[in-house]
């Protein structure tokens, strides 16, 4: 009996192997129907498997809380705290507004996502404020949603054969499955902010299903629901705008469905876009570019290089995005200056990723009328990668892992392919090898991916653990050495220490500083944070040159950062108030007040505000007396500029 099993099973894979054979070389596109077969009779166990593995990977974040962007997002965005009461705002102003109460031009396209701000917003009312746990755990359901649907679509696309029940081995199992393990959508999925991304690709693939419903049914709600999707997908993320050519594109790849009619079935989308573009228009108050020069390196990394180096460093990134796709490792959130080094096209690896691309590009654009999978897939990727990729909008930002998260589908559903499909026939002689080959390739790449990601999860824990696995991979980033000096000063630094634990502190945090700063020497936050570790410092040893030597360089590099000074006046004041050296504080005082701000920048106001430091102290002094007399006089205030004169005349008498 035993025997006679073997040789059934055996039967049974070559009739397999013979079938996916004849698809691949034939191709089983285009098909006449899409969804044929009952989906949650056939997929209800992968769906679970799925979500399991969602939660299984990113249970642990429930019990984060907020990082990085979610600050202007969520905690401290005024119109999210509103909950539903601020939907109005939400959707009519710039998804930052509600953080800085005014329009402010950080980037060059802006941000206008208000569906995910809208979530965080109903979350609010419904859970109450600061309930990170509540937005992680939504974050990972969503996820778990995601792949499912992807699955959805993918059974569509590639229909299980009937006689073989593999489900397990199918290309939309194995490329969902996939998806869901990828170490590289972390960052979407653990920073509660990358709602957006997840949301985004969601709405996409809904839309995209609705039109494949549409040439199944024919029903016109279909084509409009799948519009209404798009304009869900755009309002989370500007990167849906990608699936204007997608959907199209899978709609000839895959089905009998001419050019013309999948072009002329894609005007509804084309209407959501329309109507997108308007509400944006409307909360931004301009079309793509705001106009305003972009002067901060960290939100133009490609300030003061050539033509020659900008498109060099950018095909260096997207080079960097195919290896991350392959082996993500090692990972961080932070690709700024200089963690991606500018180059220029000497480099080896910028010609080789810009080969590679035009290659890509070139290969599945020829084979795409013969309806080779691996054409679409790359084609899949190079649409939805290229409005991140820098080529056509500049995105603030080298590159970021979250910027992969619509473009992995291709990858992931290129390897499923290969796995299922290419790698049959490849052992077509050898038909008993081919699902224990297939199978433990798919099992060695999802448990290491899988490794990666329940490993990566846990450095988004908090801002010191996220930017200390920063710091450590980053290690030519000034933002990561910034950041990793705030976040130890913010959850480590405790002026009730004992000096010999808070020393070895401030020296990591002042060293940080100084790696910020000399990679980039006029990056305004590490110029801030020079200065509080300064104070920090000054709480231990009480050397009140040193403290004012420092501060001398933080005003001159950052003269009007309003976190700066507020720290600078605490420390003044209480140094003028509590027996410290007056001769120090007069000096630092002219040295600011009447040196640099009155004769040098001719600020009348901030030379007064230094000036007066000096009349804090115990000790009157005449010089500080005269340069406030002669800074009110030429601010035209005769009153106080005459009793200033008096009583630096009293005291010379």
């Amino acid at each position: 009996m035993a025997a006679k099993r073997t040789k059934q099973t055996k039967k049974a894979v070559k009739r397999t192997v013979q079938t996916t054979t004849q698809n691949v070389a034939d191709s089983s596109f285009p098909q006449t129907h899409f969804f044929t077969q009952p989906f949650w009779k056939t997929y209800w166990l992968p769906a679970l498997i799925l979500m399991a593995l969602s939660f299984g990977l990113y249970a642990a974040a429930i019990s984060f809380g907020y990082v990085l962007d979610d600050q202007m997002t969520i905690w401290e965005n005024s119109y999210v705290q509103k909950g539903l009461g601020g939907l109005r705002e939400i959707f009519a102003y710039d998804s930052f507004m509600g953080y800085f109460k005014e329009q402010k031009f950080l980037l060059e396209g802006g941000r206008y996502r208000p569906l995910s701000l809208a979530t965080f917003a109903l979350e609010v009312e419904l859970f109450g404020s600061a309930r990170a746990d509540v937005g992680h755990f939504v974050n990972i359901l969503l996820y778990g949603f995601t792949g499912i649907l992807l699955m959805r679509v993918l059974s569509g696309l590639f229909p299980q054969d009937p006689e073989n029940k593999q489900w397990y081995f199918g290309i939309p199992f194995l490329a969902a499955l996939l998806f869901i393990g990828h170490p590289l959508h972390v960052e979407a999925v653990a920073n509660i902010k990358g709602r957006d991304e997840i949301m985004g690709l969601f709405f996409s693939l809904a839309s995209l299903y609705a039109s494949l419903k549409y040439f199944d049914t024919e029903k016109k709600s279909w084509l409009w629901g799948a519009a209404a999707f798009l304009l869900l997908g755009l309002l989370s993320k500007e990167n849906a705008i990608t699936f204007l050519a997608v959907i199209p594109l899978t709609l000839w790849f895959f089905g009998r469905v001419p050019a013309g009619k999948a072009l002329s079935a894609a005007l509804p989308l084309l209407l959501a876009f329309f109507v997108f573009f308007f509400m944006r228009y409307k909360a931004m108050g301009y079309v793509l570019n705001h106009g305003q020069s972009m002067s901060d390196l960290m939100n133009n990394p490609f300030l003061d290089m050539s033509i020659g180096e900008k498109y060099a460093t950018i095909f260096l990134t997207l080079g960097w995005y195919v290896k991350l796709l392959f082996v993500p490792h090692p990972l961080t959130h932070d690709y700024y200056p200089y963690h991606v080094p500018k180059v220029s096209w000497s480099d080896w690896r910028a010609l080789v990723s810009f080969i590679g691309y035009a290659g890509m590009a070139i290969w599945a654009t020829l084979n795409l009328k013969n309806r080779k999978l691996p054409a679409y897939a790359i084609w899949y990727f190079l649409l939805t990668l290229s409005i991140v990729s820098n080529v056509f909008v500049s995105i603030g930002t080298f590159m970021n892992e979250r910027f992969l998260f619509m473009p992995s589908v291709g990858f992931c559903l290129l390897v499923a392919w290969f796995l299922a499909r290419k790698l049959p026939v490849l052992l077509k002689e050898k038909p008993d090898r081919v699902y224990i080959l297939g199978a433990g390739l798919a099992l060695l790449i999802l448990a290491a991916y899988s490794y990666r990601t329940y490993t990566r999860v846990p450095d988004w824990e908090n801002a010191l653990t996220l930017n200390e696995s920063a710091v450590r991979i980053s290690t030519n980033s000034a933002r990561a050495h910034s950041f990793y000096a705030t976040a130890l000063y913010e959850n480590k630094y405790d002026r009730s220490r004992p000096k010999d634990e808070l020393l070895p502190l401030i020296d990591t945090m002042e060293y940080h500083v100084r790696q910020a700063l000399k990679i980039h020497p006029k990056y305004g936050n590490a110029w801030v944070m020079r200065g509080i570790v300064a104070s920090a410092r000054f709480d231990v040893d009480h050397q009140m040159d040193r403290l004012f030597n420092e501060f001398d360089g933080v005003i001159d590099a950052v003269p009007y950062n309003a976190t700066f000074r507020n720290n600078m006046d605490a420390y003044i004041k209480y140094l003028a108030t509590s027996g410290g050296n007056p001769h120090k504080i007069i000096s630092f005082a002219l040295r600011n007040g009447y040196d640099r701000f009155y004769k040098e920048k001719g600020d009348l106001n901030n030379a007064i505000t230094f000036l007066n430091y000096g009349l804090m102290t115990q000790t009157e002094d005449v010089r500080i007396l005269n340069a406030l007399s002669e800074v009110y006089q030429a601010a035209g205030d005769a009153a106080k500029s005459n009793e200033m004169k008096r009583r630096a005349e009293a005291m010379e008498e």
